[in-house]
């Protein structure tokens, strides 16, 4: 439907260690050159090889294509590999688990945060602690003690190796953080704390000094529009040529260069300390791409993933531009261990370490590890998924459809008009009702659970109307509204309800005039309240329904009173994220159909579940598919509106589902809400047409390609397009 000229197409605390001196960087230097020369030999030796899965840590060889495993430690998922010079840091489901010999594992994670859920077993509800999600892990090279970690909220830091933390806090109040990282600063006589935000940017913090965080964004991109492209990782990387380049005070005045990679573009940015701003070496020269995992490997080198394979990076003196070559036996050698790693164990390969002399006692007496995650990146084809959610997948792919109030299709005649509009436009699919806004059913239950709960608005006979939908060839999604639930708000005198903690009463949100907001909220804590929403999906979906989609699965966000929000049902250290999490778990674990979630479209821009507990890395592990409302007319108008300023449907669309579907780390399928409807915005006003729906269409079969359903809320859908 556009010219090949459209562009995009296709696509304080640290203090000095006196004993390490010059010997100890010699020693590290050695080490970190080493692997480049064996990089050479590798295709013709056996290799050794740690990899980190869902259920545990793996040790592996590879020789002449053929890869071979065993188990070593399964007391938990291993997500990352970080090497030191004196072990092994793993990190995941149990926080850090360090080793020094791959023998014995102690945990490191004193100290950290948890998070609270609440987990169903045999016919109850109990309460679990958990390790909060370590996001990154870094160890400054040239003082192994100092460690730093991110949470999605938070940083910490231990001069301990691990052994203690202390927390750093947060450059911002919204959640995002990224990456973390130990860099030069400002003359520093030590490495200082750098950390990427998926919207603030990057920022930077001396231990020792007064200042807390400082933003350090200069010469990094922004979305158009918006804010800074999220930095994905950091490499710290020893300079061959100290000449010229930043000296960090670390022993022998041991030169080091920090390079980062985009998520989302396919870049590296090097730091220029004279300059105090990052400098583009590296591009792909596309507009959707990413540089994931860098990591050292050598003087002046490293390696990384970016489109779908390993690749080694070489930085150039001065100015030079780097360079990022494919490393083809690295690849094949990664994919091949992962293979054999689902092959006989049934787990996902997350992680790896290529080690060129496992069995010697420690890494400081031999060449460092190079250590790669995102191993997910390799498989974009073909995502690593357990059978059931690869069955689960299969029914829910390729879906293209419409959202339908109910009473469109309780009516007879109407229900014909929508079924013939669904085959005239080549979609497939129906999204319909069956607990709508104001929680009211619109079917008859039949389970005494649900019974007296409710307040029934017009009732559609399930069986039969799945029963002509299917004799047509259409696959029935039923939608269920959560937590904003009008019905189950005024039960029982409220409750189930959030409290107000000034009246007492039911919370209603209220608006800058002093009028109450039309919204009535249940308590997202309530175990009651996940009870009722998954028992409505198992009738469903048994009674003729292929899939459930929940919407309103968040947690309240407008109301001058918004504060005044109280949750009965909050046990203490639990959060937004947790709740969500605990309900989804619940819910993944008692339905065997295609779970699926509505979330607002900023949720699967950026990597934040800021103000409504949306995680879309979170929701990835319980759910099927994400339904991002990408719609243009909800974003900032200026967002994407370069020109030719047309094309920003298109752009939203195209570059949002490929976005949602990077941080879901393709473990579910991407399928957004398009746009079909007039609102009365800037934009709006000049573009909206059949034409701006047609550039959306575009957007989604040039992006994720994994489904769509548009969403017009009183049945108009005359300006969609015919898919073919």
């Amino acid at each position: 439907m556009h010219s090949s000229a459209r562009p995009g197409r296709g696509l304080e605390l640290s203090r000095a260690i006196s004993g390490l001196k010059g010997l100890f960087s010699l020693l590290l230097l050695l080490a970190l050159t080493a692997p480049l020369a064996l990089a050479q030999a590798g295709q013709d030796s056996a290799q050794d090889f740690l990899i980190g899965g869902q259920a545990g840590l793996y040790r592996g060889t590879f020789n002449r294509n053929k890869a071979e495993t065993r188990i070593v430690w399964d007391e938990g998922s291993v997500s990352s590999i970080i090497p030191s010079d004196g072990g092994w840091y793993l990190i995941g489901s149990k926080g850090i688990a360090y080793s020094a010999d791959l023998r014995a594992f102690e945990n490191r994670s004193a100290g950290l945060p948890m998070k609270v859920l609440k987990i169903y077993e045999g016919d109850a509800f109990r309460l679990s602690q958990e390790t909060v999600e370590i996001k990154s892990l870094a160890v400054d090279p040239s003082q192994p003690n100092r460690l730093a970690l991110c949470t999605g909220t938070e940083i910490w830091y231990s001069e301990t190796y691990g052994k203690s933390w202390i927390s750093l806090g947060s450059p911002s109040l919204i959640q995002g953080l990224k990456a973390v990282s130990f860099g030069p600063w400002q003359g520093t006589a030590q490495h200082v704390v750098w950390v990427s935000h998926s919207i603030k940017g990057l920022f930077a913090r001396d231990v020792n000094g007064k200042n807390g965080w400082v933003g350090v964004s200069s010469g990094l991109p922004k979305v158009f529009g918006s804010n800074i492209e999220e930095v994905s990782s950091f490499a710290l990387v020893p300079a061959g040529k100290p000449s010229g380049v930043y000296s960090n005070g670390s022993p022998n005045g041991s030169a080091w260069n920090l390079v980062a990679g985009l998520s989302f573009l396919g870049k590296i940015f090097q730091w220029d300390q004279a300059q105090k701003t990052f400098s583009e070496r590296y591009s792909d020269i596309k507009d959707f791409g990413g540089v994931e995992s860098l990591v050292p490997a050598g003087q002046d080198s490293g390696f990384a993933i970016s489109n779908g394979v390993i690749g080694r990076f070489l930085l150039a003196p001065g100015n030079g531009r780097i360079t990022l070559k494919p490393d083809e036996w690295l690849t094949l050698a990664s994919k091949s261990i992962s293979e054999a790693i689902r092959s006989r164990y049934d787990d996902s390969a997350l992680c790896l370490a290529w080690l060129p002399d496992i069995d010697k006692a420690s890494p400081s007496k031999k060449p460092l590890p190079i250590a790669i995650g995102e191993l997910w990146q390799l498989s974009r084809d073909n995502p690593e998924l357990s059978d059931a959610a690869l069955r689960r997948r299969q029914l829910a792919d390729g879906k293209n459809g419409i959202y339908l109030q109910t009473g469109f299709v309780i009516n007879p005649e109407t229900r014909a008009k929508y079924f013939g509009l669904i085959k005239s436009l080549g979609l497939n699919s129906l999204v319909v009702d069956m607990k709508d806004d104001y929680g009211r059913f619109r079917f008859a239950p039949r389970q005494a659970f649900l019974q007296g709960m409710d307040r029934t608005g017009e009732i559609l006979d399930i069986e039969s109307f799945a029963a002509e939908a299917k004799a047509q060839g259409i696959y029935l999604i039923a939608r269920i509204v959560v937590f904003k639930d009008e019905a189950l708000h005024k039960w029982k005198g409220g409750a189930l309800a959030l409290r107000d903690s000034v009246s007492g009463g039911p919370w209603q949100g209220i608006k800058a005039d002093g009028q109450p907001i039309e919204e009535y909220w249940v308590d997202p804590y309530s175990t009651d309240v996940w009870q009722y929403n998954v028992e409505i999906a198992k009738e469903v979906t048994e009674r003729g329904f292929d899939e459930v989609q929940f919407d309103y699965i968040r947690f309240p966000t407008d109301g001058e009173n918004l504060d005044k929000a109280r949750f009965p049902n909050q046990e203490r250290g639990m959060t937004q994220d947790s709740a969500l999490e605990s309900f989804l778990r619940f819910a993944r674990e008692s339905l065997d159909v295609p779970i699926g979630v509505d979330i607002y479209g900023a949720n699967g821009w950026y990597r934040s579940g800021t103000r409504t507990g949306q995680d879309v890395e979170m929701l990835s592990d319980y759910v099927d598919v994400i339904s991002p409302m990408l719609y243009p007319s909800h974003f900032e108008q200026a967002f994407l509106a370069q020109a030719p300023a047309e094309l920003r449907p298109y752009r939203i669309y195209r570059l949002g589902t490929l976005r949602n579907l990077a941080i879901a780390r393709d473990r579910a399928i991407v399928r957004p809400y398009v746009q079909a409807f007039y609102l009365n915005v800037s934009y709006d006003k000049t573009y909206y047409g059949p034409s701006y729906v047609v550039e959306e269409v575009e957007g989604v079969l040039d992006g994720a390609n994994q489904g769509m359903t548009f969403w017009n809320n009183s049945g108009r859908y005359a300006d969609l397009p015919i898919l073919r």
